[in-house]
This record gives structure tokens, sequence and C-alpha cells, in this order.
């Protein structure tokens, strides 16, 4: 049954960086982009590299590899080598807690 699970608290994500976790053995990334948070699969859809391991720049997380470039805000390919967007997770922020949906 889907809901929501913390996953990390805001002083642990300050704006500009991301962080990933594991929600019922799935990777995911959450991103802070100028105070509000996102969350997708932590994996590129090119080639598999952890997001989390790459830079955040505005809404933009780059991957480490290849240096794919995704929308954080909805999970959009910027720019390749990806072609597939990344799965997005609803998310919601109680007092401190960060909580993702899965």
């Amino acid at each position: 049954m889907p809901g929501f699970v913390k996953v990390a608290t805001t002083d642990e994500i300050p704006a500009g960086r991301c962080k990933g976790v594991e929600v019922d053995g799935k990777p995911i990334a959450v991103i802070n982009v100028e105070g509000t948070y996102y969350a997708a699969d932590d994996t590129c859809t090119h080639r598999g590299a952890l997001l989390s391991e790459g830079d955040v720049e505005g809404k933009e997380i780059i991957c480490p590899l290849h240096g794919a470039v995704f929308d954080a805000t909805n999970g959009e390919v910027i720019e390749p080598p990806a072609t597939e967007p990344l799965t997005c997770y609803n998310i919601r922020v109680s007092g401190e807690a960060i909580e993702v949906e899965v």
C-alpha cells in the first residue's frame, strides 16, 4: 500500500544539493532546488549511474558518468545521452522531515 516514508531531514539536504536514499529497494534522489524538494529515480536512464553522485545546477541534475542532464522538477531529459525521463515521486515536508510517497 503506497504511503509517505521519511527519508531525510531538511538540514541534511541544503539548497543546490542532492541525497540518495533507498525506499522499498528503490534508489531515489531527493533534490533541493532553491528550498523546494523533489524526488526522482536515482538511476540515470542512460547507463544506470547514481544521479545523487552528480551535480545539481539550478533545477538540473547532471549524471556523473556521461553528463546527461535532467530537470529535477519533472524528470524530463534536458541533454543527452539519456533519452528516457526519470520517474518522479510525490514529496512533502512535515516539520523538518522530508517524506517521499512510494
